[in-house]
Formats: structure tokens, C-alpha cells, sequence
């Protein structure tokens, strides 16, 4: 077992650059909290950098389109292309998931370690929706750098329970050696019952969670990831899986473009 660093220390030796505004804020969702009797808060991860921002720093986004078994071929065949004529090229994959892109939320649990402190307010349990796996990967990363004691729970999108715990080991496996960090295996927790029909479709649950935030909050969420992961979080209130006095903090990961059309 290696001694470990603070988050802080651990990210230092990797250079960043700011393009969001953070941290992200994180607030109590009182309406939601009186409707569900707990404690909700939210991290509002969905005020991001956007694609007119990259324009602006004089980047020129290229997609990548293809089956999920194709994908990994077509970058690097596209990306050669570019480079043979002359392009510097960064290669952004599906939700940012490799070990540079799962950094952002190592990152991101050392904010919510730091509102903790600040607020003296604990989060025990942790929501999110898990999909291409960086989001997780790097949450857990950073609750095993931080020790702080809480679940992170990952309400899957799109893959059963086990073939998502797989997916988010693996790049939480290679981003910790890229850390030189222990990684805690029994930190992956994956619940795939609310999926709904198939991956892209919503979920019935899913619209009805999106409804409640809007008109309760007037937080808008996209169906496919927030929806699920918020449905997930609806239903562990309502059917008991909260203990009384729970502070529940939802990562909004944004993801909302279905909502404008």
C-alpha cells in the first residue's frame, strides 16, 4: 500500500487549463429536499465550456461518427489524416473517458472535499449517471486519494451492472497507475435498474425525473443520463435506501442538448 497524497498533490505534476468557471457550485435543492424528507444537493457540473469556446481559442472540433466497436479505429485513422496535413491534433474520446479526461473528476471530488469542509456538510451518498465511465472512474479515484466516507453510486445508462463495473475499473485502473495511487476495487458501485427500454431511449421514470427538477427547481436535465441517474435517486428516497438525515449530492453532467429539440 502506498502512502497516499491529497488530491491537490496528487494532480499537481499535470498542467491544466481553465476553461470553466471552478469550482462548480454545489447547492441544496429545498423543494426537491422537502418533497423527498432528505437532505438533496446538487453539483452543477452542466455550466461548462461549450463547443463556441473552443472556436474562440482557435479550435476546430472534428466528430468522429461509427459504431461502438469502430470507434477507436476511426479516430486513429481520422486523426492520422490530420496529421498528414500538418494539423496538431488533441483527441477528445466518448465523455472525455481516458486517463487525462477522467482527471477532471478526480478534480472535481476535491471540490466536493472542500465544500464539505467549508460547509460542514458531509455527503453520504454520491449520484451520477455512469456511461462511457471517466465520470465515475475519476469520482472513486478521488474518494480513495481523499479517504472521505461516502457511495458513489453510478446509475447506469446504457450496460448492465457488471459490464459497466468492468468498463470503470479499467480506466480507474490505468488512471491510477498513471497517478501512482491505490485504487479500492469495492469503491465501484454500478445499479442498472433504471436503464428503462434500451440505450438511447429514455426511460419512463427517466421524463418523469426530468419533469420534477424543472418544475420543482427549474433545473433542467437532459432524459438519457440525468434523467436516469435522478430517477435512481427519486426511488432510493421513496423506497427507503436513505437512512434519516442523509445529505444526498447529485452531479449534474449536464448532457441537456435533447432539450431544444
Amino acid at each position: 500500500m502506498r502512502a497516499q497524497k491529497s488530491i491537490g498533490d496528487t494532480l499537481q505534476r499535470f498542467p491544466t487549463a481553465n476553461l470553466t468557471l471552478a469550482p462548480t457550485a454545489i447547492q441544496r435543492l429545498e423543494r426537491l429536499s422537502s418533497r423527498l424528507r432528505h437532505n438533496i444537493y446538487i453539483k452543477r457540473d452542466d455550466l461548462q465550456a461549450s463547443q463556441a469556446l473552443f472556436k474562440r481559442l482557435g479550435a476546430n472540433l472534428h466528430f468522429v461518427s461509427g459504431e461502438q466497436n469502430e470507434l477507436d479505429t476511426n479516430y486513429q485513422e481520422y486523426g492520422e489524416s490530420l496529421k498528414e496535413r500538418g494539423r496538431s491534433v488533441y483527441e477528445l474520446h466518448p465523455g472525455g473517458s481516458d486517463a487525462i479526461g477522467t482527471l477532471s473528476y478526480v478534480k472535481a471530488f476535491a471540490e466536493i472535499q472542500d465544500y464539505s469542509k467549508t460547509s460542514k456538510i458531509h455527503f453520504d451518498k454520491i449520484f451520477h449517471a455512469t456511461g462511457s465511465a471517466a465520470t465515475q472512474a475519476g469520482l472513486v479515484l478521488g474518494q480513495c486519494i481523499s479517504g472521505y466516507e461516502t457511495s458513489v453510486i453510478g446509475i447506469a445508462i446504457s450496460q448492465k451492472t457488471e459490464s459497466q463495473k468492468h468498463r470503470v475499473l479499467e480506466l480507474a485502473g490505468t488512471t491510477a497507475q498513471m497517478l501512482e495511487v491505490d485504487l479500492d476495487d469495492s469503491k465501484v458501485i454500478v445499479d442498472d435498474n433504471y436503464i428503462g427500454p434500451d440505450y438511447p431511449d429514455p426511460s419512463e421514470a427517466g421524463m418523469k425525473a426530468t419533469e420534477m427538477f424543472a418544475q420543482m427547481e427549474g433545473i433542467l436535465l437532459d432524459q438519457v443520463y440525468g434523467g436516469k441517474a435522478a430517477a435512481g435517486l427519486i426511488d432510493y428516497a421513496a423506497t427507503g435506501r436513505f437512512s434519516k438525515g442523509d445529505n444526498i449530492l447529485f452531479i449534474h453532467t449536464g448532457g441537456n442538448s435533447d432539450l431544444y429539440y
